[in-house]
């Protein structure tokens, strides 16, 4: 059974065909300029996408303004034989606004195919190395500046926690109609994670917290949506009222097995 993966480039689709492909598995990864064309915007790339696949893995940019798009690229899908979908948003999505995007599009997937997984990570351990986190300390010379005090704390995700976790719900049973919160063993501060990092080939040496001005005009500078940015400062206030401390057992029941601590990342694959 082929299985196309969307976002393939990213975070966790990069890894998501990684890993399919290391089991012999037939998958092909999608993007504007990937293997497969798949353009959100152009419908014409959107039936030789999906011909001959049966299992689709679907990653959607934060705050793209692409609902109806995807939503009508699902519909596509499903026409074309596509039973099986495993959907990635974010932690907290299902308390979200109902017509926020991707709550809209937990709902589509729900609707449209036979069997469907959802998986909401976390805050990934990979943002600090080459996520939001990174890409922000590099703009400021190793200073990562968020709208957070530094004992803000987190239960960040290993992204080859939610990789596993994905490819389970591709291919094998027990997964149909699973919702999984993905997080880390435990909550970490940002403190205690630039201690972890510090004197490591991680871009983020040090931490310093700014008001949301001061976060909107230095993420802008880098070229960041004003939507993207609003977005990003909803996820920061779950931060800060504690939200994205909880830790579940969601990794264990999908994969049988703990998570990964963030201490164990930092020790593998910083130094």
């Amino acid at each position: 059974m082929s299985t196309l993966v969307t976002g393939a480039t990213g975070q966790v689709g990069r890894r998501v065909l990684t890993e399919l492909r290391r089991r012999g598995l037939p998958a092909a990864g999608a993007s504007r300029d990937g293997e497969v064309r798949l353009d959100w915007t152009d419908t014409t790339s959107w039936e030789p996408a999906v011909e001959g696949v049966e299992r689709l893995f679907v990653t959607v940019p934060m705050a793209g303004g692409l609902t109806d798009r995807v939503g009508a690229f699902l519909e596509r899908a499903v026409a074309a034989g596509v039973r099986t979908a495993v959907l990635t948003t974010a932690m907290g999505t299902e308390n979200g606004p109902p017509d926020s995007e991707q709550r809209v599009l937990e709902r589509r997937v729900r609707e449209l195919f036979d069997h469907w997984t959802v998986v909401r990570p976390n805050w990934l351990d990979q943002d600090f190395t080459e996520g939001v986190f990174a890409r922000l300390a590099r703009s400021r010379k190793g200073r990562l500046e968020l709208p957070l005090a530094k004992a803000a704390a987190v239960s960040f995700v290993d992204a080859r926690d939610v990789t596993h976790t994905v490819v389970a719900a591709l291919t094998e049973e027990g997964h149909h109609g699973r919702e999984y919160t993905l997080t880390g063993p435990a909550a970490v501060t940002f403190r205690e994670v630039v201690r972890m990092t510090k004197g490591t080939e991680s871009p983020v040496w040090r931490y310093k917290k700014v008001d949301e001005a001061g976060f909107y005009f230095r993420a802008t500078d880098i070229g960041w949506s004003d939507r993207y940015v609003d977005t990003l400062n909803e996820r920061f206030r779950a931060i800060a009222d504690g939200r994205a401390a909880v830790v579940t057992d969601d990794v264990r029941r999908a994969l049988g097995r703990d998570p990964a601590p963030m201490a164990k990342f930092a020790r593998e694959s910083l130094h």
